[in-house]
């Protein structure tokens, strides 16, 4: 694990391979374990760099609230230290938030960019009310408490059942996170503007990891828009398709790359 000075914030990061860039962002509670099965398929033929956000896996948070603009801004400056120019960026639900801040901000930097059980919509009033219910609920049980009642929700009924032990090493990559940076972080993704028009208005390639059995993002609310720049891949998993499939999510990241 690197690590590097960002702002007031220490960025932790893996960096493995050579090529292409390709920049991993992991969802909220989770760290760049989260993709310990991506990396080693993706790190022979491309350049990869899978980053902690703030307060999430190792890097350090050092107490200010934050926008998820904010969170791209420290992407964009980690790769500036790292003298990396273009890059193709994929997102994790939170990770798609500031995959698509970031290509809200800094196009130029991209060749191509991914969500992955994501979505370019805001929420909705009913989840910004949700927002609210899980910054109080940290706030009252602590991040252990709220990590279990979060992570089974995030994979699908059967691999609850038969990936025990990926279920629960993410509770236990949870469990690492900063409280209150777990927080300002629901506060940022409540705060979160609409961003289709980013989806819409990107001439460049796009690609959307749907799961066909994903609770929090259904296959109906990743983006509005559709062209031929968009490409759609749905996979039989939850929410975690990094854990579930890894080998069908990394064949779907190469394949998007190499082509585009």
């Amino acid at each position: 694990m690197n690590t590097i000075k960002v702002g007031k914030e220490e960025l932790s990061y893996i960096e493995k391979g050579e090529g292409e860039t390709i920049v991993l962002i992991h969802g909220f509670c989770g760290s760049t374990d989260y993709w310990e099965y991506i990396i080693p398929l993706l790190a022979d033929k491309y350049h990869v760099l899978a980053v902690n956000l703030r307060g999430h896996g190792t890097s350090s948070f050092s107490g200010e609230p934050f926008q998820i603009e904010d969170l791209a801004k420290d992407i964009k400056e980690l790769l500036a230290r790292l003298g990396i120019e273009k890059i193709y960026m994929f997102g994790h639900s939170l990770g798609g938030y500031v995959t698509l801040a970031f290509a809200d901000l800094f196009i130029e930097s991209l060749k191509g960019f991914g969500l992955i059980h994501s979505t370019a919509y805001p929420d909705t009033e009913e989840g910004k009310a949700g927002r609210l219910n899980a910054i109080q609920k940290i706030q009252d049980l602590g991040i252990i408490e709220f990590v279990n009642g979060l992570v089974p929700n995030l994979f699908a009924d059967e691999s609850l059942v038969k990936l025990t032990n990926e279920v629960e090493k993410a509770k236990t990559i949870g469990y690492g996170t900063n409280a209150l940076a777990a927080m300002e972080t629901q506060a940022a993704m409540r705060n979160r503007p609409d961003r289709n028009d980013v989806v819409d208005e990107a001439n460049l390639p796009i690609l959307l990891v749907k799961g066909t059995k994903d609770k929090v993002v259904s296959v109906d609310r990743v983006a509005s828009a559709s062209s031929s720049n968009i490409f759609e891949v749905r996979l039989e998993t939850g929410h975690m398709s990094m854990q579930e499939a890894p080998n069908d999510l990394a064949k779907a990241i190469h394949s998007f790359v190499k082509e585009n």
